[in-house]
């Protein structure tokens, strides 16, 4: 009786089961606009199902859960007409989204000012493909600069580094064709070797919620998307120039598409940059040798079907950067003279050449990426080679100013697989794993001790990430296991071999909700915890950094720069702690939106200003790399007014405070407190031209009031010959006051001309209007030189 019994049940529960078998079908795909680019945060949604999304940073979507039948997808984005196809869904499809421009009511969105929500990332902001004409022959950290909550650390007019919510370097990941892009980033003068002529657009992930990307994301991501690969036979491209008064710099930027002829799912893309740039100028005299050269190339070619796809990338970026030549003094005194004399020492009439100080850096890419649609799942799988060549040039005495002091080469290996889900009919699972091999070499000749010494990483890291979606909520939770190991072999100061076998390990999470609220409001929320291994650079650094003409010593370099074990000092990995929000109200012509947050890292390594040290070389600002705890807080506030259908005001600004908690006391190179207020007027026909558009732009930085004290050179010499130390006490300094405020005026305006199956789209742009003379405080190089002044900049781009 009860075996009876028991096979009932089993029966009725199989029955049961066969009858309610939960659906798994798929629905994937990416939004595109007019031009092929990858649209982040359209709207989408079924007619057949409740709820909806938004396109992620690379304009895909993922409806899961879905029954076999008939759909119908919807997509809508501010600006294009609304997009409606049926598709009937069997196990899995794919979909790609176009999206067309809607000519009666269109007004160009600027994206930047209105972040959007992507999967996994609630604070995020955008730079579309119209937005990067207008910064067109600048280098990737000046085009970001101008979104909120982005700032740069500079080298000079040349060199920018993104700063995201206060820091920068390797708190900061660049996904670079969906590479995690590796170069000799640890330095402030090192900027990323990426030509933003191969975007569509920039997505800033301002928070830690894009955990899959590595576990030291603490200011966050910057994702570098491509256009999407054409399908179909046929033959495009486009062609950029951009002439610069400031430098008389001119660029050229060309692409070349197409698909093969009876191939429907292949695509290719060739690129390629080329720029010249002679001597910056201020308002008031040259900045001698600060010319740069750069010529970029990449490549790309996919076939995509249905299920699968596969793509294939190389790239090959490669510069030569004039360092200002007023940098590089003789004595102690010559030193606290640089600084305090204007112009600078050397400065001499505009010219092309290079000389040096001078950085020559190749990087080359390769990456080889493909996936999979299952009805269980989607597998994706990416390997990526990249080799970056640094040489950097001094001026150096007994004709070895040819030989570079710094000739470094880095490999890097990656591969990451990961796998995504439906955990459910309104949940989704990602799960994955990422490698990491690399081998940084000295190069020998240079004649000098390395600055940071040769050093093998092997990385491995697992993820899992799980996002739930309701009708006015969504949120997502991650999770990250990280083991990063080192290999070192250097030198230090006194040419005694040293050797290090280091590693660590641990864990980050993420965890963050967004709630849709009445009357068109939101709210978004983040926590996560995070932690970043130390670079090599930060631990056993001897040496001058050539960008900064600082002196600059690692961690584990004692008084007497001998190496301290690692066992032996007090050294702790970074462990940051960040929480940020953001509200969002829109009204009919008006939106605002507040995006306060803190970030607290603890045990935050930073190069704090020690004193001046003598050299053979020369005198030079001495830096030692120290630990502390940090904290950040700080506020981004945008807003935007569409006045009348042609006008359009848009207020911004970006908030910062940065203490070190155990010192009491404040930071050196903190971007300081900027607001801007933009104002555009736009119409859509003028006769037969088109998009005709007129805007300015006000700014204005404030000083930074909170810096550590200002204790000169020429102080550090004399307290000396006393038998004092000013900097005994272990307090910040540094060796300037920070520069007063300043405004910047900008404007710029622009048209389009359509001519059959081609269109020309011209620009006309004038930065800093008044000529106002100013000295940003996180450049690197405001010690002996003001900003450049008036620029004018002439583009035209011919799209075909």
């Amino acid at each position: 009786m009860t075996n009876k019994v028991v096979m009932l049940f089993v029966a009725l529960h199989l029955c049961v089961s066969v009858v309610a078998q939960p659906c798994r079908g798929v629905l994937t795909g990416q939004v595109l606009d007019e031009t092929g680019a990858l649209v982040a945060g359209a709207s989408l949604s079924l007619k057949e199902v409740s709820g909806g999304q938004l396109s992620d940073a690379t304009g895909h979507y993922r409806f899961k859960g879905l029954c076999n039948g008939r759909y119908t997808l919807v997509a809508q984005f501010t600006g294009y007409q609304a997009f409606e196809h049926a598709i009937t869904l069997t196990d899995s499809a794919t979909l790609v989204v176009h999206l067309v421009p809607d000519l009666q009511r269109l007004q160009e969105v600027v994206i930047e000012e209105r972040p959007l929500n992507t999967e996994h990332a609630h604070n995020v902001a955008v730079l579309h493909e119209r937005d990067l004409e207008k910064t067109a022959g600048k280098t990737l950290g000046e085009s970001l600069k101008e979104l909120p909550g982005v700032s740069t650390i500079q080298t000079g007019p040349g060199i920018f580094k993104p700063v995201i919510h206060g820091v920068h370097s390797q708190r900061v990941l660049i996904l670079n064709y969906g590479i995690r892009q590796e170069g000799q980033q640890w330095g402030a003068d090192h900027a990323p070797e990426i030509d933003p002529f191969i975007a569509s657009n920039i997505v800033v992930i301002k928070d830690a919620s894009a955990i899959k990307y590595g576990p030291d994301a603490l200011g966050g991501v910057i994702v570098v998307n491509p256009p999407e690969l054409p399908t179909e036979a046929g033959l495009g491209g486009s062609v950029n120039t951009v002439a610069q008064s400031n430098g008389r710099s001119g660029t050229v930027s060309g692409t070349l598409e197409g698909g093969i002829t009876g191939h429907d799912g292949w695509g290719w893309r060739v690129q390629g940059t080329a720029k010249r740039a002679g001597d910056y100028h201020t308002p008031d005299y040259s900045l001698t040798n600060t010319g740069v050269k750069e010529l970029n190339f990449s490549a790309a070619t996919g076939y995509h079907r249905d299920t699968y796809g596969i793509e294939a990338f190389i790239s090959r970026f490669q510069t030569e950067i004039g360092i200002l030549k007023g940098t590089s003094v003789g004595s102690i005194g010559d030193l606290g003279a640089a600084m305090d004399r204007e112009p600078p020492q050397y400065t001499r009439s505009f010219s092309y050449d290079i000389g040096e100080p001078r950085q020559e850096v190749t990087h080359n890419l390769f990456k080889l990426n493909g996936h999979l649609n299952t009805p269980r799942g989607i597998l994706r799988m990416q390997y990526g080679f990249q080799n970056n060549a640094r040489a950097e040039y001094d001026i150096r005495v007994g004709g070895l100013s040819s030989t570079p002091i710094l000739d470094l080469v880095l490999n890097t290996h990656t591969l990451e697989t990961e796998w995504e889900v439906s955990a459910g009919s309104s949940s989704t699972l990602c799960v994955g794993v990422t490698g990491m091999m690399q081998d940084n070499n000295n190069q020998p000749g240079t004649k000098r001790i390395p600055l940071i010494p040769d050093f093998t990483t092997l990385s491995g890291g697992a993820f899992a990430i799980v996002k739930f979606q309701g009708q006015h909520w969504d949120a997502d939770f991650g999770g990250r296991y990280d083991y990063r190991h080192y290999d070192v072999v250097g030198y230090n100061s006194k040419n005694i071999l040293y050797k290090a076998n280091i590693q660590f390990h641990n864990a980050s999470f993420t965890a963050g909700a967004t709630v849709r609220l009445p009357q068109k409001q939101s709210l978004h929320l983040n926590i996560s915890s995070a932690w970043r291994p130390p670079h090599v650079a930060e631990l056993y650094s001897t040496g001058k950094n050539l960008g900064t003409g600082a002196y600059e010593l690692g961690l584990l370099l004692d008084t007497a720069s001998n190496v301290v074990d690692i066992r032996q000092s007090d050294f702790k990995v970074e462990q940051a702690f960040k929480g940020i929000i953001t509200y969002r109200r829109d009204w009919q012509d008006f939106f605002i939106e507040v995006t306060p947050y803190v970030n607290y890292i603890a045990n935050y390594i930073y190069l704090r200003p020690e004193g001046v040290l003598r050299q053979v070389a020369g005198p030079a600002a001495y830096f030692r790399y120290t630990q502390t705890d940090a904290l950040f807080t700080g506020a981004d506030i945008t807003g935007q007014w569409q006045v009348s259908k042609a006008w359009r005001v848009t207020p911004r600004a970006s908030l910062l405070r940065v203490t070190d908690e155990r010192q009491r006391d404040y930071m050196v190179f903190i971007p300081a407190n900027r607001f801007d207020l933009g104002m555009r007027y736009e119409k859509q026909s003028v006769s037969r031209w088109k998009d005709f558009y007129v805007e300015s732009q006000v700014r204005y930085v404030l000083k930074q009031y909170n810096a550590p004290r200002a204790i000169s050179p020429s102080q550090l010499e004399d307290a000396k010959e006393q038998g004092e130390n000013l900097v005994a006490d272990g307090k910040n300094f540094d060796f300037q006051a920070a520069p007063v405020s300043y405004a910047l005026l900008n404007v710029s305006t622009g048209i389009s001309l359509p001519r059959e199956k081609l269109r020309y789209d011209f620009r006309l742009g004038v930065d800093n209007v008044l000529n106002t003379s100013y000295r940003e405080y996180t450049n690197r190089l405001r010690y002996f030189a003001d900003e450049i002044g008036r620029n004018f900049i002439f583009s035209m781009k011919c799209i075909f």
